[in-house]
């Protein structure tokens, strides 16, 4: 950017220089003939000429570099907010990944603590998931996995987060929902993929879930309720798998 500019400013700065040079000579001599006076004024509008061509210049390289520093600032933008994506996104499904949805849970925890509101989470894990790997590899399982997670992203609202928890898992952190709320919602998840098929197999996939709230049995760690849910999950796993169940204590 200095080496466009410098030169020009030089330029600029010795027109100027001798223009002025050229005025102080002119009113120190007061014997120049009118001819003289003519030229030296013909001169002086040549320099100032000069001067606003010079001087448009630097305005136009100006603008230009002016330009090149918003792109380069908006690339810049646009990078951090693709390093921020990927650090928090899934690289498969594209929800949250397990780091992010973790912190979103601790902070509903946190915010139920100091607030004394109430959060609910649902635990849920699709049935028979090995089985389906061995049966139809695993590009089929990947796919399986990103055809759940698209379509539970269908059935949640905006302010509820969710993400993969791990493998075929995944957690929904639903705020200001009680657990009978989130059960609905939780039964309208599974009847979405229970109800489509997946990939050119049409693959029937289900899916058990576990529910429970920050009112039942009062949890009082971020990993007590997660344990309550856990449970919940694995409730539903016994009674037969494709169900909801509401932890109880």
């Amino acid at each position: 950017m200095n080496d466009d500019i410098d030169p020009t400013m030089k330029k600029v700065f010795k027109h100027e220089f001798l223009a002025l040079n050229n005025y102080q000579l002119i009113g120190k001599d007061l014997n120049l003939s009118e001819d003289e006076l003519r030229q030296h004024y013909q001169h002086l509008l040549e320099w100032y000429w000069l001067l606003l061509q010079n001087a448009t210049k630097i305005t136009a390289i100006g603008d230009i570099n002016q330009k090149k520093l918003f792109e380069a600032f908006e690339e810049l933008e646009r990078q951090k907010a693709i390093l921020y994506q990927s650090s928090i996104l899934d690289y498969l499904t594209q929800v949250y990944n397990r780091s992010h949805i973790m912190q979103l849970f601790d902070d509903a925890f946190a915010q139920t603590k100091r607030y004394q509101n109430i959060f609910s989470c649902i635990l849920l894990d699709i049935d028979d998931f090995k089985a389906i790997n061995d049966t139809h590899g695993h590009l089929a399982g990947d796919l399986v996995i990103k055809e759940t997670a698209r379509r539970i992203s269908g059935q949640i609202r905006e302010t509820d987060a969710f993400g993969r928890y791990g493998g075929e898992e995944f957690l929904i952190v639903l705020p200001n929902t009680n657990a009978e709320e989130a059960r609905q919602v939780a039964e309208k998840i599974r009847i979405t993929v229970a109800e489509t098929t997946i990939g050119e197999q049409n693959l029937r996939v289900t899916i058990s879930l576990g529910v429970s709230d920050t009112l039942i049995d009062a949890p009082k760690t971020q990993d007590e309720m997660l344990h309550k849910v856990d449970l919940a999950l694995y409730k539903a796993k016994e009674n037969g798998k494709n169900c909801t169940v509401t932890y109880t204590p």
